[in-house]
């Protein structure tokens, strides 16, 4: 197999940006009342909500595959909630169903393989997308890559691409314009405000912000860099739809040699049992998407890059990921067993053919994030989750992969990861809207923070965005105004007979007031429940001020006396008569300038033996932590140290987060080292005494100075061993 013709598409790209000849010839095709830029599920569905309105429209694409990610690997679609999804991307999954029940039958495995409808081979969704684009009236144009914008008296007259392949320069105009791109292009040239990177944990109070790990001093602070990209490839297990794994130009062995390390040391024979996670790769038609092979770093240049730049980015994030599976199958440390196994997959000979059988979309997982006219922070996806102006919902996690690799004193790591839960949560149309410009709405590269942006960022989430941006923008010409004065009222009519939901589930929300005036370690603090966000009276209320996840108090006013002349931390959580629990309310305020005797490693500081999963657990906590856990593992051996030093000898009170559940293990083995020696413990994580994330196991001397440390293993568990930090808490001499 040849890679020519990938190659030859992402350098054709390099031209794009480039000078035209004053005297060459631009051609103006005809006018259209709405011109859609950026072909992504978003702009789709944008074209499809305008034309079926009645409008004229244009979508146009800068690569040769309209659909975004959708179409470009992602068989396996991340929804959230699925009762928040509705609207033209209910339509679009409730189609792959219907495709898949008219092809192989209603009983068929074909059918199952779908998840009713969210899993798809990439092809089936090109031909829905086509499908429901000729049925709305939109002319469709691929290749065209944007050279220039015109913008007038507040308004976008116009734009200028040039084909890729042919290099004819074309003059699109319009009433009305939708910037669908990942990397928000159209509005960046029409000189709208835009962000890249990662806002600072003070600037918005987002305690996710920022840089997430090393040196504590930079902790939280702002930078321009973006989360890792790959590609959704695709791989094929069937023998008649199946081509070989090239080795790619750019070889990247070393990154992936660990996995030879593992497959050596347990002695694996199939790629199953090295990708314990197998059998949640969507397989359908023996065709599924692994998502491997993330490329941090490589990445930073790519969201105000020009073409050139982009196409070389994603040429090395396809060697990237090309690289690991040819690893897999070839590299002679590895055992022939296992590579034998692993040369069963491959690249699927009836996708992307244009492009080599590999998937021309890399994943940008964000790139411009547009400072429109409401800016959407991690406070509006777990506090403040309601907008009157509401076009859609979100709800996945707030999810950022690594960002980039750093080195520390214990070596380097990856940098950026969080993980944390949010509801269901209303997004607003004015996140959609520039400023200064009055005929433009964003629907994919739209108006959020990045933590925010990480949880948005969702295929069936763009569709709903693009229907919004489509409507509005319909409604804007028929009414003749701009698209900051649609009417919300007709907006959200629309949306709802068109069966997008619109409302968030209620959860009650809490605060918590310093009563104490000022307040001082060795003497009582008073502190209260504040309501922001109740329906029905709270019936259970549980404090605790030391982070031990003791329940230290209940009621709505509660007393507590702290030993240390630090930064307090207090957290409360509530129920209310309606069983509903608030999210954690959480309170830092000063009761002096010392600095903390307390000291806490999380399970990425870790020694860690064996390979450990992410999962979650019941425990409120938990929508906003991440575990770790040994299930499907087949039965290896784990253990985890967790090891510090204590600045001061004295008494210390330890303890564990775990994520608590049916399944778990009641007699997991812990051994804490102390200045007396080790004592040896047996936890159960099946049941926690008290709602916290925490649990502590005990109270300890310890020396100065000494390391520290806390085992855990699953050695002659009865259940699943889960870690997640472990926390020594001063309590005095």
């Amino acid at each position: 197999m040849t890679r020519k013709p990938l190659l030859w598409t992402l350098l054709a790209l390099a031209f794009s940006f480039a000078f035209r000849p004053a005297a060459l010839a631009v051609e103006n095709a005809p006018a259209y009342d709405v011109v859609v830029f950026g072909g992504t599920s978003a702009g789709v569905a944008a074209a499809v909500a305008a034309g079926r309105g009645g409008s004229k429209v244009l979508l146009v694409e800068s690569g040769y595959l309209i659909g975004g990610l959708t179409t470009g690997g992602l068989t396996k679609t991340d929804i959230g909630k699925g009762e928040t999804i509705g609207g033209l991307a209910r339509e679009f999954y409730d189609r792959v169903l219907k495709h898949y029940t008219k092809a192989y039958g209603a009983d068929s495995q074909q059918v199952k393989e779908t998840g009713g409808g969210y899993f798809f081979e990439t092809k089936v969704a090109l031909q829905i997308y086509y499908e429901m684009l000729a049925e709305a009236g939109v002319v469709v144009r691929t290749k065209e890559q944007l050279e220039s914008v015109e913008v007038k008296d507040k308004r976008i007259v116009a734009f200028t691409t040039r084909h890729y392949e042919s290099g004819k320069f074309t003059r699109f105009s319009g009433k009305h314009f939708v910037d669908g791109s990942y990397e928000g292009d159209l509005m960046a040239q029409a000189g709208v405000l835009y962000r890249v990177g990662r806002e600072a944990r003070a600037e918005y109070n987002e305690p996710l912000a920022g840089i997430t790990s090393g040196p504590e001093e930079y902790i939280g602070k702002s930078d321009q860099r973006v989360q890792a990209f790959n590609i959704r490839g695709t791989l094929s297990i069937r023998d008649d739809n199946r081509v070989a794994i090239p080795k790619p130009k750019n070889y990247y062995r070393e990154a992936h040699a660990n996995l030879i390390d593992t497959v050596n040391k347990l002695k694996l024979t199939r790629l199953d049992q090295l990708f314990t996670d197998t059998q949640r790769w969507a397989m359908i038609n023996g065709k599924c998407d692994p998502n491997k092979a993330d490329f941090p770093g490589v990445n930073f240049a790519y969201s105000d890059g020009d073409y050139e730049q982009r196409a070389r980015i994603t040429a090395k994030v396809q060697d990237y990921w090309l690289s690991l599976w040819y690893m897999l199958q070839n590299d002679p440390a590895l055992p022939e067993d296992f590579k034998a196994d692993a040369r069963r997959w491959g690249l699927p000979k009836d996708e992307f053919v244009e492009s080599g059988h590999v998937t021309p979309q890399v994943y940008v997982r964000v790139a411009r994030r547009m400072l429109g006219r409401y800016f959407l922070t991690q406070t509006d996806l777990l506090y403040e989750r309601y907008k009157p102006d509401a076009i859609c919902m979100g709800s996945y996690n707030m999810d950022a992969h690594a960002i980039q690799i750093i080195q520390t004193d214990a070596g380097p790591k990856e940098e950026g990861h969080f993980n944390d839960s949010s509801d269901a949560y209303e997004i607003p149309y004015r996140s959609l809207l520039p400023y200064g410009v009055d005929n433009l709405v964003v629907v994919a590269a739209v108006s959020a923070s990045h933590v925010a942006y990480s949880s948005i960022r969702m295929e069936p989430v763009f569709m709903m965005l693009g229907q919004a941006g489509g409507i509005a923008i319909d409604l804007a010409r028929k009414d003749g105004a701009k698209v900051q004065d649609v009417s919300i009222a007709k907006l959200q009519a629309q949306l709802t007979k068109d069966g997008v939901p619109l409302k968030a589930p209620f959860r009650p929300v809490v605060a918590i007031k310093v009563k104490t005036k000022d307040p001082q370690p060795g003497q009582p603090v008073e502190f209260e429940i504040v309501s922001r966000h109740v329906q029905s009276p709270l019936k259970i209320i549980s404090w605790n001020f030391d982070g031990s996840g003791e329940v230290q108090a209940t009621g709505q006013t509660a007393r507590y006396t702290f030993n240390q002349a630090t930064p307090a931390k207090v957290m409360v959580l509530a129920t209310d008569e309606k069983r509903l629990v608030t999210l954690p309310a959480r309170l830092e305020f000063s009761l002096g300038e010392d600095a903390t005797l307390d000291r806490e490693v999380h399970y990425y500081q870790a020694k860690l033996d064996g390979r450990w999963n992410r999962a979650r657990g019941p425990e409120v906590e938990y929508r906003q932590r991440v575990a770790l856990s040994d299930q499907d593992v087949g039965g290896e051996p784990m253990k985890a140290e967790f090891t510090t030093t204590l600045p001061k000898s004295g008494r210390y009170r330890v303890a564990l987060a775990f994520p608590s559940g049916g399944n778990r293990a009641s007699n997991v083995p812990v051994t804490v080292t102390h200045a007396g020696g080790s004592t040896e413990l047996k936890l159960n994580q099946k049941k926690k005494p008290g709602p916290f994330a925490f649990q502590p196991i005990g109270e300890f001397q310890f020396t100065a100075g000494q390391p520290v440390t806390v085992k855990i293993s699953n050695a002659g568990v009865d259940g699943m061993v889960l870690i997640d930090t472990v926390r020594w808490i001063w309590l005095g001499n």
